[in-house]
């Protein structure tokens, strides 16, 4: 038997969704679209308009047959607000956000100055408080993206290489401080929850988002859901093989596929050259250098395999290339692993599958940290 607080809370969610989905609605047609009965579709309303979520916004126009007008429902975005962090290797971005992802305020700060735990969490509460323009009573909840392995459940940190920081529970020390509902996850994950919101994977269930930065790594949604795996490590494309005949006798100060496309592997690389260029101009000149135009070339080809591999194993609606370099170097990127999944992905599988750049830019792991507290706290949107 499905427990009554389950039951409730998918009727609530059924009736919310119409409401925002159709923007002014009345209480009959939120039954005929719904399936449920007037009287429940009138309690549930009810319920919403005394929280402040949904209000009477206006009159409609009366049936054919005339009679009484209906009174039009409306989704109310700014009642509950929520505070999105994400935490990067270079620098922070905090954002307050009402429900529909309007950001009211925004906050950016350098994260060179973490050394420790200690720096770390301060810097954190300070990124929250300096976009807190709102009581904290009329905060949902926060979510923040760092960029390291977390478990779903507990929040826990297990390890951000870009700060050396091991075991790190921000979930229970940002709650202690604010008394909010706290929710932390892998930035690259909420990037792919983010895109599906509001960006460019927007209206699809099945998501492979890949972020090109400094390091590699990905977010899955698969049929809607944000897939994490059992201990929020799914995602870690920078560690996956794609020459094990020469890899087998190396080792790597980060993952294998990192050591061939990552900006670290592509910065050590460049330090070796003259006047030592950057990640940009290296992919700008790569069509006149020959040693850029190598270097672009196989990075690009281990990174096709990795992602041959991934849309033969989940078959994704659409693959999102962004992070700095992914987002920066999208139409240099996508011309140079096309021909590689032309000769290994499956015709039937690959005509299928979308490719698009991320449009959130970098918003995308603070809009996807917003999303995520909605679904945590409020309703799977």
């Amino acid at each position: 038997m499905i427990p009554v607080s389950r039951c409730l809370r998918e009727t609530e969610e059924k009736v919310m969704r119409i409401v925002r989905c159709e923007g002014l609605i009345s209480r009959a047609d939120i039954a005929r679209k719904s399936g449920l009965s007037k009287p429940v579709v009138s309690v549930v309303v009810n319920n919403f308009i005394s929280q402040g979520s949904i209000v009477e916004a206006k009159e409609g126009e009366s049936s054919r047959k005339g009679g009484k007008k209906p009174i039009l429902l409306s989704f109310v975005p700014d009642y509950k607000y929520i505070v999105g962090v994400d935490v990067g290797g270079n620098k922070l971005i905090s954002i307050l956000s009402d429900l529909d992802g309007k950001i009211i305020e925004k906050a950016k700060f350098s994260t060179k100055s973490i050394s420790d735990e200690k720096a770390f969490f301060e810097l954190v509460e300070k990124s929250v408080l300096a976009v807190m323009k709102v009581p904290v009573s009329k905060v949902m909840g926060i979510g923040i993206g760092v960029p390291g392995t977390v478990a779903p459940e507990s929040g826990m940190i297990f390890y951000m290489p870009a700060f050396g920081l091991r075991k790190v529970n921000l979930k229970s020390h940002i709650e202690e401080r604010f008394e909010v509902p706290t929710f932390v996850s892998n930035d690259v994950t909420l990037n792919a929850l983010g895109e599906m919101w509001a960006g460019a994977a927007k209206g699809c269930r099945n998501v492979f988002l890949t972020a090109l930065g400094t390091g590699t790594g990905a977010g899955l949604i698969i049929n809607n859901e944000l897939y994490e795996g059992t201990s929020g490590m799914a995602g870690e494309i920078g560690y996956m093989i794609t020459d094990w005949s020469r890899e087998k006798n190396l080792s790597f100060v980060f993952g294998s596929l990192e050591s061939w496309f990552s900006g670290y592997a592509f910065e050590k690389l460049l330090s070796e050259f003259e006047n030592e260029p950057t990640v940009a101009q290296m992919f700008d000149y790569s069509d006149i250098n020959p040693r850029f135009k190598e270097i672009v070339t196989v990075a690009c080809e281990h990174l096709s395999v990795v992602v041959a591999n991934v849309i033969t194993l989940l078959d994704p609606d659409v693959v999102v290339i962004t992070g700095g370099i992914g987002y920066n170097q999208y139409d240099r990127i996508l011309s140079l692993i096309m021909p590689v999944l032309k000769r290994t992905v499956p015709g039937e599988i690959l005509e299928r599958v979308t490719f698009k750049r991320g449009e959130l830019g970098e918003l995308g792991v603070s809009l996807g940290a917003v999303c995520n507290v909605q679904r945590k706290v409020f309703m799977e949107v």
